[in-house]
Parts: structure tokens; C-alpha cells; sequence
């Protein structure tokens, strides 16, 4: 690419890697490689066009092509011929100049001379003054000696002649490369740039270009890079990856040309970019748009406030002009490259050549001048009458100085974005209301406009789309701001808001308790008002956190009073939203078939909505307590259905962050998690994986840990699990047990039953006391089997304190259950795990005590299976091996079941592991057998040896040590010691060397440890 003036940029000066490019420097190194006798290179100043050929032209001189250079220059006065001075150069520093003198002396005299005139230097003599000999005769002669030059180099190597900048070629050159094409032979390519849009292109060279398009020429136009390419060439310029938002900006502004972004990053600060462009870009870009005439100045300053294609009645409206003035003005500034008719649509009309363009021709405009332009735009487009452009106004509006017709606009398109769903924009244009109507309170009280009103139906907007974070912290500050001043209705609704937000999206610094005053509070203010649907509203809110922080049932009889009041009202979306309530009421009450006949009443009532505007709070809260009742009641498929389709209609709406969206995330993986799809479930929580969780995905971080475990990143997901744990989050109870049950299990793969013990015993006291016990088998569960784990390693190390310390353990969570009245045990027609928990804590207490028991286990196994939960099978049938193992006469008894878990374990690295571990020491092949095939006959064994001796043995052979053969047959080193002696007794032998070597000579060492 060339710079402002023609000179190499700094891009091409670095050499840094050719981006975005790859299909067009295979194109051009082809037609190089074919010997395409002209190959034009056209594209945009800045486009990357030296880049490319340059790139190209190191290839092929890599390959042993002789390479040819020249430039033409943007001089004032044109000198004749420069360009070919310049290739004679580069050919002496190409080929050395012993070669040069070697092919001058094999020209004839003429020849001779005629390059003399050019390059005395490299012929060696002088000839006549002239640098251009007037008759065509003898420019011909000139022309066939430096065709004769190159063809004679071309005899032994191909030969490459570049020729850049062809807009600002003379004529005696662009003649050269005429009769080059024309008459060259041999191995001769030529490659020429030149900027397309450059303006205005002399007529010769326009018709040489134009003359140029022939089978035997290959033409490359390069358009900018695409977002992809801009990203990589952001990362190359920053030195790091760069944030998202920036390579949207970069890519916008500059419409893909490499060397505007550049230039844009290099003048950046903090890692932002300037609003205006470089100083020396914006003149290079300005410097064409003042060789126009006034008139069409005056087109262009239009265009480039609007920053997008305008039709030619808004710019004569804009502009004052006639539908003539403003025709011609268009054409002119389309011939000089500077504005270009839509691509897609052209009836839509013109905008400027380029985004960057637009904002240099706004910078240069005086302040006065650009507010009378910016004020004539919006003017032009107000009488356009189309809702879709208020925002489009009110920024113009804005850029103009007038802020009240500002407000005005941003009222009109926050309610037409509202209308269109378009919640996040919604919520930006009210917010930026607000702040107008707070600075201009008259200007607010002439629209009829309560700026308190406005922040509520931004926090209402925020919270719609998913940005819950953002509506808590205007939430707060609207409370601070109106709880004194503030009365009736509004005090309600912002107390109603207040009191959800500090519910919900609640820190350790905020616990979720404050909210049950708040909604108390505007309880009693709503019932002195006439009924409304705000009034509903609240009380199904302050139901719901009821229910979400202790499932009372008393938060029934509120979704009642709720559902009246909003069928009074005639307020559909409350009637649903408390519809959606007290199906969850029901569902853990025990009538699940109620429960699903109420979410069928809610769907129904907001299917034929009265209004138009239906929020997608209500649809989102249909499809969590559907997914949620689907997954707790074990209809895994169906859940992840479900929540599926409910992300797909956030996706359209434009939310798929913050709390509702986040459930439905949370009951999709989690369907496909508990059926063993990890792929499936690291693709839904893929975004999250190389950030830090927050206060809006740490449920997604949660499951992202649960991928981790799956792939055996342990440490990585003990890490994420952590960073969850230091956001401090409090929230609702329900909210607390789904994030808590997930953390231990990090812990236990990870093989720290302490620190997983250390998370399950504070939640469980935490969520004792109320109706959540319900849910925390699964909770219990995970407790016992970090107990057993400790029991059992403490057994292993003869620990008799540690030991002791895990039966107390055991006996603390048993009393927490016995606290909890056994609810969490107790079968439940909506909780469909309770019989697997249940069957998982006995086994675990079992192994606490140390009892063998593989009946226990295989009830696990098949409740499991029942359910079609693999993993959890495999665990349960992983546990029963290790006890036949330990208890039958012979280990591969436990083959069936160990393959079984196998089967079950799949994508589950850590279990598959454990299981294979097992396989190992016990001699069971996991390869699938229809049949059992017959068992191989024992060795014979002269020597009496037991098959524990043979097991020894085999490891003695493999060079373990007592210690390391204790640890893999699950022995004391002690142990290992006496059977080893016994094995050099019956073997007669003085060492454990001797002893291997006997072994295998008997064939008794072939067990596998």
C-alpha cells in the first residue's frame, strides 16, 4: 500500500505478515508463476496494493525470478521516462553489473546509445543531450533497447517488471509499457498498481487501463479486509488481543483499509481510538474534497454528517438546494471518487467513499457551519416522517446544540425501539432522555415527561433485555435519588424495582433480606391506589422472590392475589407472569400435573396478546419454569428443548445475557451434561472459557468447570470454581443452592475431599430452616462421598485419629438430615433425582464405615441408569467393581460391571481413568464380549505361590518397590515386605532380582498389576 503522498507505508516498510490477503497473492503468484504478459493491480489508496505486490515479488525472486522495480511520482511537472531510469537501476542491483556490462556488450551501437541517454552510468559513455529525441523513429529505437535488455535477461531467467502508482505515470512511459506488452518476448510479466479511486485519472491512462482488460491480462481489484482479517491486523499492531468492540469500530470506520486502521491505532490512546482522525490522514483525505466545487462541498459536508446513503430530496432539503444543483453536485463528486451510490440498493442514494472520509469532512467544517448542517439534516429527515429515523434525529439533534429537540426525538424513538423489541436500545435512549429531562426540567414538563418515570422504564428495558447488572445500578441510584421526594405510584415502582434488584442480583454487601421490606413498603402504597397492573406486577415479583428465597407456600396465596388483581385489570402479561408462579407453587407441592396445566394457561394468555408489546420477561419466565419442570421431574430431552428455544427467542430479541437467559443456559447444559453430552454442553458455554466469570455468567462458569472436569483439566476447573466462589455472591436461596451443588465436585476429582466437605457443610446449614431441604439430597450426597474419601485414605494410612474425625464428619451430615426431617430423602413426584441421592448417600455412609457392600451400590447403578444419567452410573458401578474386587476370590468377577461403567463413562476422563486403573490391576480387558470366552488355564506353579504372591510378583518384576507395590494392591509397605519374603522362600532364591528372573522363566509374573 502507498501513504499520503505516494511513499511506501509504514506497513510495507515493517514487512510485517501479509493479512487478509491469501486468495489474492495466490492469484497474483499464479499469474506470475503462468507468465501473464500484464497483470493490474487496482484498489483505493491505502488498500494494501504495494503490500500484495511486493509480497508477490519477493516470492517469485525467492523462486529465482529476476525482479524489476519502478515508481512513478506524484510530481507537479511530469517528467519524461523517470519510471524506466528507475527499472534500468533495478535491474543493475538485480542481476550485479558484471551482467549488466556483459548483455550492453552484445547490443548494436544504437542500442547502446539510446540507454546511455537514460543510464550513462551503467553503459559508460555519454551521448547527446536529448532525453527525448523528438522523431517517432527514434523513441521506438529507445523502446526496443530496453525491450531488448529484458528479453536478454529473459533468455536464462524469468523476468518480473513492477510498475507502481500507474495514476501518476507520464506519457513516454505509459508508452514504454504499451510496446513492452506488445512486442516482449520470452519469460516477461509485468506487474502494474494503481489507485482506483483517484480523481481525476488522466483520459490516456483511464483508456490505457480500460484498453488493458484482455485474455492474456489478469486484474486484481482489492476491496478492504474483512472483520476477521481487521481483527488479526489489530492483534499484529497492538501486540495482544484486541477487545471486540474495537475491531467493530475500526472495521466500520475504515471499511477494511488496512492503512486507515493502522493509522487510526497508531494515534490511539489508552487502547481507544481518537474520534477524529489522524491529523495527517484527515488532510490527505480532505485535500481531494476541496478540489471540488462549492456547491458539491456543500453535498458532501451533507453526506458526511449523515454517515450513511441519503436520497437527493433529504439532501436538497438539508441543503437548500434545488433537485438540479443537488444532481449535479452528486455527479461530480461520484467522478471525483468521493461519494459512491449505495451498492445494494442505489435508490437509496449516496453516501461518502469512505467512513473515515465522512469524519475527516466533519472535523474540517467551522463549529457554526457544522451545527447549521448537522440542524439542516435533521430538519430534512424529521420531514420524512418515518418513526424508524428518531434516533438518527435526535443525534443530529444533539450534534446540532439542540437538546430539547433532542429530548423530543429520543421519546419517540425509545417508544419505537420498545415497540420493535429492540429492548437495549430502548434502554439506552430513555437513559440518555433522562439525563436531557434532569438538566432541562422545562423542556421535560412541555412534553409532558416525569424524568423518574423515564429511569423506571429504563431499568424495566434493561432488565427486558438481559442487562441486569446495569439495571441494579441505576436501580440504586434512582432509589437514592427519589425515595425522598418521590410519592404515589412512582415511590412504588421504584421501591418494586429497588426491592427486586437487591433480591436477586444481591452481594454479600446487599443481602437478598432487604428486599422483603422494600416490597412490603410498596405494597401498602399500591393499596391505596386504584388497582393496576403495575400493582400486579409487584406482588407476582415479590411472590417469586418468596419462592426463590425459601419456596414458602405462602407465596400461593400472593401469586392468587397477583392473578386477581391482573385479571381485573385486563394486564395479560401479569396474568401469565402469575400463571407461571403458581405453577411452580404446585410443581414442588407436590401436583405436577397441575403445575404443567397452569404453564399451559400462561402460554395460552399471552398467545393473543390485547397489545402488541409483549415483553419478553413473561416469555422467558414460561420457558424457565417449563425447562426447570421438565428437568427436575427427569424429562432431560424435552428440558433442553425447551430452554433451547427459549435462547433462540432471546437471541432474536437481543438478550441473551443476564438472569433470564442465564437460566435457560444453566437447564440446557444441564440436560445435556446429566446425559453425558460434554461436547454438546462445552459448545453452549463456550464464550465463557477464556474470561473471568461475573455477577451475570458465573452459572455458565459453573458448567464450563463441569466441561473442565469431564477432560480431566482438573486444576482448571478447581480454578474456575474458586474465582466463582470469590465473587461473593448471596442472591436468593434457590440461586444459592444451584450454584453451591455445583462446586464440590471439582474438589472431589481433584481428589480434595477436605475442601469439598468445606463447601457442602456451610450450604447445607444455609439452606436448612425452609422449604429448599427439598432439593439438597444431591447436596448430602456429595458431603458423604467426600467423608468416605477421607475414611478411606485414613484406613489406608492406619490413621486412626483421621478416621475417627471422618465418622464424625458422617455424623454431622447425618444430623443435618435429621434436622431436615429426612425431606431431602423422601420421594417427590417433581424431584426425580431424590431416589438416586438417596441410594448414593447409603452407599457413601457404607464405605464411611468401611463396609463392603455391592448391593448397595448396584441400586445406585440402576437407579441411575432408570433416570439415563451415564456418569452418574458409572460412578455408582465404578464403586461396586472396587468392592467385588475387594471381596471376591477371584478379581474378574467385577468384569461385567467394570465394563458397564466403561460403557457409561464415556467422555468423562477422570471416571474412564479410575475404571481403566482398576481394570488394570484387576486383569480385566474392558473390550466389549458378547460371549465370555473360556478362561485361559492357570500357569502351572511348581512353587505353591497364592495369586496375591502372583501379583507381587509381577510388580516385584516390573522393579516396584514394597512401598510402590502397597500402593497399587491397596497393602501396607509392611504387608508387601512379608509377601515378598514368602516369594523368595517359596522360590529359593536370595533376591528380588532372582526372584523375577525365575518367574518369568515359569511364566508367573504375567499377571498385570
Amino acid at each position: 500500500m502507498t501513504g499520503p503522498a505516494g511513499g511506501r507505508s509504514p506497513v510495507a516498510v515493517r514487512g510485517k505478515r501479509i493479512i487478509g490477503r491469501t486468495d489474492e497473492l495466490e492469484q497474483l503468484a499464479r499469474a506470475i508463476r503462468e507468465g501473464r504478459r500484464l497483470v493490474l493491480v487496482m484498489g483505493g489508496v491505502g488498500i494494501g496494493k504495494t503490500r500484495l505486490v511486493a509480497q508477490a515479488a519477493q516470492e517469485a525472486r525467492d523462486n529465482g525470478t529476476v525482479v524489476v522495480e519502478a515508481s512513478c511520482l506524484p510530481l507537479d511537472v511530469r517528467l519524461p521516462l523517470l519510471p524506466v531510469i528507475d527499472m534500468l537501476r533495478s535491474l543493475d542491483r538485480a542481476v550485479g553489473r558484471p551482467a549488466v556490462e556483459e548483455i550492453v556488450a552484445g547490443l548494436p551501437p544504437d542500442a547502446s546509445d539510446e540507454l546511455a541517454r537514460l543510464v550513462p552510468e551503467l553503459i559508460g559513455h555519454q551521448v547527446g543531450p536529448d532525453v527525448l529525441p523528438a522523431a517517432e523513429w527514434k523513441r521506438q529505437r529507445m523502446f526496443a533497447a530496453v525491450d531488448l535488455v529484458l528479453t536478454r535477461v529473459a533468455r536464462h531467467r524469468p523476468v518480473l517488471v513492477v510498475v507502481e502508482d500507474l495514476h501518476w505515470i507520464d506519457m513516454a512511459t505509459l508508452d514504454l509499457l504499451t510496446y513492452l506488452r506488445a512486442s516482449s518476448r520470452g519469460s516477461i510479466t509485468m506487474v502494474v498498481t494503481c489507485r482506483s479511486d483517484e480523481a481525476p485519472l488522466d483520459p490516456l491512462v483511464a483508456r490505457w487501463i480500460e484498453q488493458a482488460r484482455r485474455p492474456e491480462t489478469e486484474r486484481l481489484d482489492l476491496a478492504g479486509l474483512s472483520r476477521p482479517a481487521m481483527a488479526e491486523l489489530a492483534e499484529q499492531a497492538l501486540g495482544g488481543t484486541p477487545d471486540d468492540g474495537l475491531v467493530e469500530e475500526l472495521h466500520r470506520r475504515t471499511e477494511g483499509n488496512p492503512y486507515f486502521a493502522e493509522e487510526l491505532i497508531a494515534a490511539a490512546a489508552g487502547g481507544q481510538l481518537t474520534r477524529q482522525p489522524p491529523r495527517a490522514l484527515a488532510d490527505l483525505l480532505v485535500a481531494r474534497a476541496r478540489r471540488v466545487s462549492v456547491p458539491a462541498r456543500g453535498v458532501l459536508s451533507a453526506l458526511a454528517v449523515a454517515g450513511r446513503p441519503v436520497p437527493e430530496t433529504v439532501v436538497a432539503r438539508a441543503t437548500g438546494m434545488t433537485a438540479d444543483e443537488v444532481a449535479s453536485a452528486l455527479h461530480e463528486l461520484i467522478d471525483a471518487r468521493l461519494a459512491v451510490p449505495d451498492s445494494v440498493r442505489p435508490e437509496l442514494g449516496c453516501r461518502t467513499q469512505h467512513a473515515l472520509l465522512a469524519e475527516a469532512v466533519v472535523g474540517d467544517l467551522l463549529a457554526d457551519e457544522r451545527r447549521d448542517v448537522y440542524a439542516g439534516m435533521a430538519a430534512a429527515l424529521e420531514s420524512v416522517e418515518d418513526p424508524a429515523l428518531s434516533a438518527e434525529i435526535a443525534g443530529h439533534w444533539s450534534a446540532a446544540g439542540r437538546p430539547a429537540d433532542e429530548l423530543r426525538l429520543l421519546l419517540d424513538a425509545a417508544d419505537h425501539s420498545h415497540r420493535m423489541r429492540a429492548y437495549s436500545p430502548a434502554a439506552d435512549l430513555w437513559q440518555r432522555a433522562t439525563t436531557i429531562a434532569e438538566k432541562l426540567p422545562d423542556a421535560a414538563e412541555k412534553l409532558g415527561v416525569e424524568p423518574g418515570w423515564l429511569r423506571v422504564r429504563t431499568i424495566d428495558a434493561l432488565q427486558a433485555c438481559g442487562r441486569d447488572l446495569d439495571a441494579a445500578h441505576l436501580t440504586e441510584e434512582t432509589h437514592a435519588r427519589h425515595h425522598d421526594s418521590a410519592g404515589g405510584a412512582l415511590l412504588a415502582a421504584v421501591l418494586h424495582r429497588t426491592a427486586w434488584h437487591r433480591g436477586v442480583i444481591a452481594q454479600r454487601e446487599a443481602p437478598p433480606s432487604t428486599a422483603y421490606g422494600l416490597f412490603d413498603e410498596a405494597s401498602r402504597i399500591y393499596r391505596a391506589l386504584p388497582e393496576s397492573a403495575e400493582y400486579a406486577r409487584l406482588l407476582a415479583d415479590h411472590a417469586r422472590f418468596m419462592w426463590m428465597d425459601s419456596c414458602d407456600s405462602a407465596s400461593g396465596s400472593v401469586y392468587r392475589t397477583a392473578l386477581a388483581v391482573a385479571e381485573r385489570c385486563g394486564a395479560v402479561h401479569e396474568i401469565a407472569d402469575a400463571l407461571s408462579g403458581l405453577a411452580e407453587v404446585a410443581f414442588l407441592h407436590g401436583d405436577p400435573a397441575e403445575g404443567f396445566a397452569l404453564l399451559d394457561r400462561a402460554r395460552e394468555a399471552v398467545r393473543h396478546p390485547s397489545d402488541t408489546e409483549l415483553t419478553p420477561r413473561i416469555d422467558y419466565f414460561i420457558a424457565e419454569y417449563h425447562s426447570n419442570a421438565l428437568l427436575k421431574t427427569g424429562q432431560l430431552a424435552a428440558a433442553e428443548r425447551v430452554a433451547r428455544e427459549g435462547l433462540e427467542r432471546a437471541r432474536r430479541m437481543g438478550a441473551t445475557s443476564g438472569y433470564s437467559a442465564a437460566v435457560l443456559h444453566h437447564n440446557a447444559v444441564e440436560a445435556l451434561l446429566e446425559r453425558g453430552f460434554v461436547d454438546a454442553v462445552a459448545e453452549l458455554v463456550a464464550d465463557v472459557r477464556d474470561r473471568q466469570p461475573g455477577l451475570d455468567d458465573w452459572n455458565l462458569h459453573l458448567y464450563q468447570a463441569q466441561v473442565e472436569i469431564c477432560r480431566g483439566e482438573l486444576d482448571a476447573a478447581v480454578a474456575r470454581t474458586r474465582s466463582v466462589d470469590r465473587l461473593g455472591l448471596a442472591g436468593p436461596r434457590m440461586w444459592m443452592y444451584e450454584r453451591i451443588r455445583l462446586l464440590p465436585r471439582a474438589a472431589l476429582w481433584a481428589r480434595d475431599p477436605a475442601a469439598a466437605l468445606g463447601q457442602v457443610e456451610p450450604a447445607l446449614a444455609l439452606l436448612s430452616g425452609c422449604d429448599v431441604e427439598q432439593f439438597c439430597g444431591e447436596l448430602l450426597a456429595l458431603g458423604a462421598r467426600a467423608v468416605a474419601d477421607l475414611a478411606e485414605t485414613a484406613r489406608a494410612r492406619r490413621d486412626r485419629d483421621a478416621e475417627r474425625a471422618a465418622h464424625a464428619d458422617a455424623d454431622r451430615l447425618g444430623d443435618v438430615l435429621h434436622r431436615m426431617r429426612g425431606r431431602p430423602f423422601v420421594d417427590h413426584p417433581f424431584l426425580a433425582t431424590i431416589a438416586g441421592d438417596r441410594a448414593d448417600w447409603q452407599a457413601e455412609l457404607c464405605r464411611v464405615r468401611g463396609v463392603r457392600d455391592p448391593d448397595a451400590w448396584a441400586q445406585a447403578a440402576g437407579v441411575w441408569q432408570r433416570l439415563g444419567r451415564p456418569h452418574r452410573r458409572a460412578y455408582a458401578l465404578l464403586r461396586q467393581a472396587q468392592v467385588i474386587v475387594a471381596t471376591a476370590r477371584n478379581p474378574t468377577a467385577a468384569a461385567d460391571v467394570l465394563r458397564a461403567a466403561a460403557e457409561a463413562a464415556a467422555d468423562m476422563v477422570p471416571l474412564t481413568a479410575a475404571i481403566r486403573r482398576l481394570a488394570q490391576r484387576s486383569r480385566i480387558s474392558l473390550a466389549p464380549t458378547r460371549t465370555l470366552a473360556p478362561a485361559a488355564p492357570e500357569p502351572e506353579d511348581p512353587y505353591g505361590l497364592t495369586n496375591r504372591e502372583r501379583l507381587v510378583l509381577g510388580l516385584l518384576a516390573q522393579g516396584r518397590t514394597n512401598a510402590q507395590i502397597g500402593t497399587e494392591l491397596f497393602m501396607s509397605p509392611k504387608t508387601a515386605s512379608v509377601h515378598v519374603s514368602n516369594i523368595l522362600r517359596k522360590l529359593g532364591v536370595a533376591n528380588r532380582a532372582a526372584a523375577a528372573a525365575v518367574g518369568e522363566r515359569a511364566g508367573l509374573t504375567g499377571l498385570d498389576a
